[in-house]
């Protein structure tokens, strides 16, 4: 039971916390996000697409390929601080769910990936010409790939985050 309450509440946390930032991201500094894509995000008054950039901030390139920022042409195309800083406190948040080392890595980590997924289909949804029947086309499967590929440094914070949490609230 903790580690599905900590995969959801370590999901929801990352988005939020970014969320919240790029909402008042003309106030934050150009270290933590940078003013391009936050008058992206504030540009847009969809909510759909709001998430859409949210998820080009959570979920960067890793492997110094193309990243979903640069894929659709909006939102972020690199990593910031701001992606660490979500997604760490997500894992932390997963880690106390789940009450223990390996559940809070595993919730955590979970977190990460399931909000790639997550995230694919959210741009698939937008996508112009949108059709249920081409999710298995060559660019949705493209948009996937990246999304996972992006989901390494999410996990790799997910977990410090989860052990550091699983380790506050594990039975001593």
């Amino acid at each position: 039971m903790g580690q599905g309450l900590g995969t959801l509440f370590g999901l929801i946390t990352a988005f939020a916390i970014t969320f919240l930032v790029m909402t008042f991201g003309i106030y934050m500094p150009e270290d933590l996000i940078s003013s391009s894509i936050v008058t992206d995000f504030l540009s847009n008054a969809d909510l759909e697409l709001r998430l859409a950039i949210v998820g080009t901030i959570l979920y960067p390139s890793a492997f110094g390929g193309a990243s979903l920022g640069s894929l659709v042409g909006y939102g972020a195309s690199g990593a910031s601080v701001l992606t660490f800083l979500a997604w760490g406190t997500g894992g932390l948040i997963a880690g106390l769910l789940a009450k223990d080392f390996l559940p809070g890595i595993l919730s955590a980590v979970f977190a990460a990936i399931l909000g790639a997924i997550l995230t694919w289909l959210l741009f698939f949804m937008i996508s112009p010409g949108f059709d249920i029947a081409a999710i298995f086309s060559n660019e949705s499967l493209l948009l996937m790939q990246v999304a996972l590929e992006g989901a390494i440094y999410p996990c790799i914070a997910c977990a410090v985050g989860g052990i550091l949490g699983g380790g506050i609230t594990r039975n001593r």
